[in-house]
């Protein structure tokens, strides 16, 4: 490769054009990977590789599901961390999950989500257990300061308990007792089955 031809200025383009044809492609290429990036974290695009399994069923079905609050949480508020730099190395990280889509047989099955549940659920908890629960806390904002009154004291004590301990051995982020919010936690080595509610 002839470096010398890359870096030496160009006889005829203006430095101006040159400059304005990188602004223009800069913004574009921004834009583009701004809108693949939300088109590719809707829901429907998550169940496109997930249509067979409970998933939505099991979240509809649990108190992220619109309970009392009457907010369905979507796939990626809790599977992506909503920081921009944790957000995109999650997108790249997953995008290798289309192979899997692809390659690994009776991926889009109930009984293949039953068989690797505990597997699943433990690599969802090791991924929340690296950025401290962010997405947790990202909508559960007052968990330690400013708790609403309809906390039980058992909680505020806990919270603040953990509160505490930040930084220590003893600290705990918020998969380490909240398990199975939006999907059965498998326990001792079995795979809950979702029973949607009837």
């Amino acid at each position: 490769m002839n470096w010398r031809a890359i870096f030496k200025p160009s006889a005829k383009y203006s430095i101006f054009a040159l400059l304005a044809v990188g602004i223009i492609v800069g913004v574009v290429g921004y834009f583009t990977t701004q809108q693949v990036l939300h088109a590719t974290s809707t829901d429907e695009f998550c169940m496109s590789c997930h249509s067979n399994h409970s998933l939505k069923d099991e979240v509809l079905a649990s108190v992220h599901g619109g309970g009392k609050s009457g907010i369905v949480v979507e796939c990626q508020q809790c599977h992506v961390a909503q920081d921009p730099f944790g957000y995109l190395k999650k997108k790249i990280i997953v995008s290798k999950d289309v192979i899997g889509y692809l390659t690994i047989d009776g991926f889009n099955t109930q009984e293949w989500l039953e068989e690797n549940r505990a597997e699943q659920a433990e690599l969802a908890a090791r991924y929340f257990r690296q950025i401290d629960s962010s997405t947790c806390q990202n909508c559960h904002n007052r968990i330690y300061e400013d708790q609403p009154e309809t906390m039980k004291k058992m909680a505020v004590k806990m919270h603040t308990r953990n509160f505490e301990a930040k930084g220590t051995e003893k600290y705990k982020t918020c998969i380490d007792c909240h398990q199975g919010v939006a999907h059965p936690f498998p326990r001792e080595g079995k795979s809950p089955k979702f029973r949607a509610a009837k």
